[in-house]
């Protein structure tokens, strides 16, 4: 009787372990390497700046130039939010909160703590459509095809700081702000993100 019981345990053990491995092995599966995020309007591409391996720096835009800080990881935090992981430096991209609070303007650093559950370093693809298609709101379904990427701290968008509209120039430092309603929205060219020059 003993050994059945034991037997039993065992069998349990090892199909938890097996489980917990193919559940560990699915969170992997939906990392993503190498990827360079690029503006859609403008062309250019997320830049740590001067490639810096220094914790805090901010990100910009820059022409693409095959640098290690223009490519990231995408890392699985589940329910559909991801980290950015800075390739030359292994730092994550993060709301900036040494003011202790955030704002619209709030800058995109880049610092060593990556792991799962920090809200201000985890985003997820949204999508905004021409206005009547999403109620005016940000969408979460994939039924129209202009990306943004939300920070799940605060719900606001990914954002080049370009107050003239249009398409963000070079060196325009990436922060967060009130996502666009529509694509047509004066400030979409801030927000408009995709992976390499494509669509996510």
């Amino acid at each position: 009787m003993k050994r059945s019981k034991i037997r039993a345990a065992l069998v349990a053990t090892a199909l938890a372990s097996a489980a917990a491995m193919c559940s560990s092995t699915a969170a992997l599966a939906a990392d993503q390497y190498r990827v360079e995020l690029t503006n859609l309007r403008s062309g250019l591409k997320a830049d740590v700046i001067w490639a810096s391996q220094a914790a805090y720096q901010g990100v910009f835009l820059w022409p693409n130039n095959t640098s290690a800080s223009q490519e990231f990881d995408l890392l699985d935090s589940g329910n559909g939010y991801f980290r950015i992981r800075a390739r030359h430096s292994g730092q994550c991209l993060m709301l900036d909160w040494r003011s202790g609070y955030y704002t619209n303007g709030t800058r995109v650093i880049q610092y060593p703590y990556c792991a799962s559950g920090y809200a201000p370093a985890e985003w997820r693809k949204g999508w905004v459509g021409s206005g009547n298609q999403c109620s005016g709101a940000v969408c979460s379904t994939t039924g129209t095809s202009y990306p943004v990427l939300i920070n799940r701290a605060t719900g606001r968008c990914l954002d080049a700081d370009n107050g003239a509209g249009g398409s963000p120039r070079a060196q325009a430092l990436l922060q967060q702000w009130d996502c666009i309603r529509t694509f047509n929205d004066w400030n979409a060219g801030n927000q408009l993100f995709g992976i390499g020059g494509a669509y996510w």
